[in-house]
């Protein structure tokens, strides 16, 4: 089982988070994604174990059984992480988003500087705020609904998610059906096996224990500059992303990727957005081993 526990950030707020794995691996502090929570995990729970990594998984503001932060930015994730490996006596750590979560994940890149090791970045969304960069281009009908609505700010964004909300708690499987509809056939059969819906239905469940306060907060601050630039990463960055991905598409991958002072940008084939099975090439780049 998991070992679960809570965290009090420096403003008073209550961070809850799940570690898996061994406890003398390389920490690595995830990030999930939007929506997401501590729960996030991969259906093989014997790979943290198999790379040597002590995975830590956080609730962001609002998700689970962490507090909400209203007005939170994605800058904001660096200093609860700085918070959580304070907690947990963690001098050094890799950091890992999938994603939304994986603009967070950046963001301690950024802002933490040599206590992170080096960030791995999943399906990335791009920053909203370069006039150059068409950020609805390849996005998929479902994200660009979310992402107008959180657009128009907060009242329409809590309308947009608060049915699925709904769902979730009554029907996740009707949710996930809804959702994976609109996905590339590589995702819709992921999506169908029984061990990553159940991990898929656990982590997102557990996200609207709240209700949509904290997917809601995320899509806000996803509309908003992230407090950050890409340029302000120098640590060693690996971005992976799905070649069909509608969710996150590849043109926002490749964008970050090209901004990033150290970055190795590696497109999939053939993958989408679910991307379980890059994730042995994941754990063992951030901890370390010997993925070229």
């Amino acid at each position: 089982m998991p070992a679960e526990g809570t965290i009090t950030t420096p403003d008073g707020r209550t961070l809850a988070y799940v570690e898996r794995g061994s406890q003398d691996g390389i920490p690595l502090v995830a990030c999930h994604g939007t929506p997401g929570s501590r729960y996030t995990r991969h259906p093989d729970l014997g790979i943290y174990d198999r790379h040597g990594v002590r995975a830590i998984v956080y609730d962001r503001p609002g998700y689970g059984r962490s507090d909400p932060k209203p007005g939170r930015s994605v800058v904001d994730a660096a200093d609860d992480v700085a918070a959580l490996a304070d907690s947990l006596d963690l001098d050094r750590f890799v950091v890992l988003g999938g994603s939304g979560g994986a603009p967070h994940a950046l963001a301690c890149g950024a802002r933490l500087g040599d206590r992170v090791i080096r960030v791995g970045a999943l399906v990335t969304p791009a920053p909203p705020d370069d006039p150059g960069f068409d950020f609805f281009d390849g996005l998929g009908e479902i994200n660009v609904k979310e992402f107008n609505a959180a657009l128009e700010g907060k009242e329409a964004i809590d309308a947009y998610i608060q049915p699925f909300v709904d769902e979730l708690r009554r029907d996740p499987n009707g949710v996930v059906d809804e959702i994976v509809a609109e996905l590339p056939e590589v995702d819709r059969v992921i999506a169908a096996r029984e061990d990553h819906r159940a991990a898929m239905i656990e982590g997102t469940v557990e996200a609207v224990r709240q209700g949509g306060r904290g997917w809601a907060d995320d899509d806000l601050a996803f509309t908003r500059p992230w407090g950050f630039a890409p340029e302000d990463v120098h640590v060693e960055v690996r971005l992976w992303q799905g070649e069909l991905d509608v969710l996150s598409p590849r043109r926002h991958g490749e964008y970050v990727a090209a901004r990033l002072p150290n970055a190795r940008f590696e497109l999939l084939g053939g993958g989408g957005h679910f991307l379980d099975e890059a994730w042995e090439l994941v754990y063992d780049w951030l901890a370390g081993g010997t993925a070229s």
